[in-house]
């Protein structure tokens, strides 16, 4: 049986770039890589990785190379992931959307999370892949070794204004947003989304929707396109 590590080890194998490298800020992370023709239609893709900064784009490289091949403009996102600053995340998003004009933004895990909070801010088309969606429901789980808190940099009693401000399920009306979850995810549990209006893939693991070579790679392309469309 294939497992998370399996997927996630296949994906890291060739960690060279492949994509045109700008940058949008000074920091070695305020940078992206972008695959395909500038004239066609732009989809940023967003790493997760639990908001650690240690986990930076190279496993999305397949996917960007996919989705380019497929007839896309692709920028693969660096951004900062800087524990107890969680706003250097979200602002860096948001420079890249200067940078590189309006598309479909597309996140995974923690990346979705952010994607969910920067679809809601600009108004942007966007697809949520496993994103950890409840932070309340992750912090009480432990998850990432509770990779949230210290993201935010204290726990909701500690910082609520900022966990209030952040966590993805509060937004209340979503516009322009599709959430995809695979029902055999362990990264993220599927209880997380479970309260948000997602499109389950039966058997899916975590990194399986961010692997071109995965049988549920259709599946996901499909609800990319369907994103495109608006």
């Amino acid at each position: 049986m294939t497992t998370e590590d399996d997927v996630l080890t296949r994906l890291l194998a060739n960690d060279e770039p492949t994509g045109r490298l700008s940058a949008y800020g000074p920091d070695p992370d305020q940078v992206w890589e972008e695959y395909g023709d500038p004239h066609h239609p732009l989809i940023v893709l967003v790493h997760g990785g639990y908001f650690r900064p240690s986990v930076d784009r190279t496993h999305l490289r397949p996917m960007a190379a996919a989705l380019s091949a497929e007839g896309h403009r692709v920028a693969l996102a660096e951004y900062r992931r800087l524990p107890g600053d969680p706003w250097a995340s979200v602002r860096d998003l948001h420079d890249l959307d200067e940078a590189i004009g309006d598309g479909t933004w597309v996140g995974h895990s923690a990346g979705g999370a952010l994607v969910m909070l920067h679809a809601n801010t600009l108004g942007r088309r966007a697809v949520a892949l496993a994103p950890v969606g409840d932070f309340a429901k992750s912090h009480a789980g432990g998850h990432g070794s509770h990779a949230v808190r210290d993201w935010i940099g204290g726990t909701p009693e500690e910082r609520p204004k900022d966990w209030n401000a952040l966590d993805p399920s509060g937004i209340g009306e979503w516009q322009r947003l599709i959430i995809v979850h695979g029902d055999g995810d362990e990264s993220v549990p599927p209880y997380v989304n479970a309260d948000l209006p997602a499109q389950w893939i039966s058997g899916a693991h975590h990194f399986d929707l961010v692997d071109p070579a995965s049988p549920y790679w259709p599946q996901v392309r499909a609800q990319i396109a369907a994103a495109i469309r608006g």
